[in-house]
């Protein structure tokens, strides 16, 4: 089978590009950009290889499609050194926290533990804070199954389902990257650290996560709860009892940002709120670059009789 490089492959291959010439640009003022651009420039090389590959099962076929998976966390841990090429280091942490003032007339995340406090609470909201990582990697392989079936029952290689289901996930990704990276901020950190550090179990390790994986940076607004919001939106559970679970997660999720101070409030209702205008921005763009697919294809599950395989 002929091997294709789907939009998603093409939306890949942009963003890496664009930040490759980023830190070249920056290797100038530290070799570390130099070290980043070079970097880059093996994992585009990567990218090309791995989406030439038309294995459609096996360890093989996982990468080829799984591969973007793969690349958040590099692509997330990165924004911190992109930020500092541009701002040197300075945050606009003050004024996020002006509108947050402005928005709910003090900090929620100073006052919401407060009014839920003790072990029970603290663990519970630390628990929902966790379910986006499970939203991430349950939603790309929930897409992907429920795809696999609809390519066998059109006896095609690859669903346009999934294929649109990685586009616009990736490409809201990559949006708000790029927001970090020209307007970094912090968060409530200091706060966090004060309040919940070293205390119960499942604190600590998303502390540890954080250390590990994380960037400072990526506060404004909430990618966490955006991307959980898009994932919804391209899955669109028909089940009333799943519609239901999917909405309390998200809110849970929405109020462990700020119970947490992972987030200022006003970084949870711009997450909500991009995240739902990043899902229309990108389903756009999809529809722009794959005009034969109607408009009908939105709502995901609606069957498609006449999908081209080369997409």
């Amino acid at each position: 089978m002929k091997p294709v490089r789907h939009h998603f492959d093409r939306l890949i291959l942009a963003y890496l590009g664009l930040i490759f010439l980023l830190t070249l640009g920056g290797a100038y003022y530290g070799f570390i950009y130099l070290v980043a651009a070079m970097t880059h420039l093996v994992m585009i090389i990567m990218v090309v290889r791995i989406s030439g590959v038309s294995a459609q099962s096996g360890p093989r076929a996982w990468l080829r499609w799984g591969y973007p998976l793969l690349l958040l966390m590099p692509l997330h841990y990165e924004i911190e050194l992109l930020g500092t090429l541009f701002h040197a280091g300075w945050v606009f942490d003050e004024v996020v926290k002006g509108w947050d003032r402005w928005l709910f007339r003090g900090h929620p995340h100073r006052y919401l533990a407060d009014q839920l406090p003790g072990p029970w609470w603290r663990e519970f909201f630390h628990l929902m804070y966790l379910t986006y990582y499970f939203i991430v990697l349950g939603g790309f392989l929930y897409a992907w199954k429920r795809g696999r079936h609809t390519a066998h029952h059109h006896g095609i290689a690859i669903s346009p389902e999934f294929l649109r289901y990685v586009f616009i996930f990736f490409g809201t990704f990559c949006t708000y990257m790029l927001i970090f990276i020209f307007f970094p901020v912090v968060g409530p950190l200091d706060d966090r650290f004060l309040r919940f550090y070293g205390h119960g179990f499942i604190g600590p390790f998303i502390d540890w996560l954080y250390a590990s994986g994380d960037s400072a940076g990526g506060a404004f607004p909430s990618s966490h709860i955006g991307e959980a919001v898009v994932i919804y939106l391209l899955l669109r559970p028909k089940s009333p009892l799943v519609r239901t679970a999917s909405i309390v997660v998200i809110a849970g999720l929405t109020i462990s940002t700020v119970y947490g101070s992972f987030h200022y409030g006003i970084d949870a209702a711009t997450g909500l709120v991009s995240g739902l205008l990043f899902y229309l921005l990108w389903s756009w763009i999809y529809r722009k670059m794959r005009p034969d697919v109607p408009a009908l294809s939105d709502t995901p599950g609606t069957e498609q009789n006449n999908e081209p395989t080369d997409l």
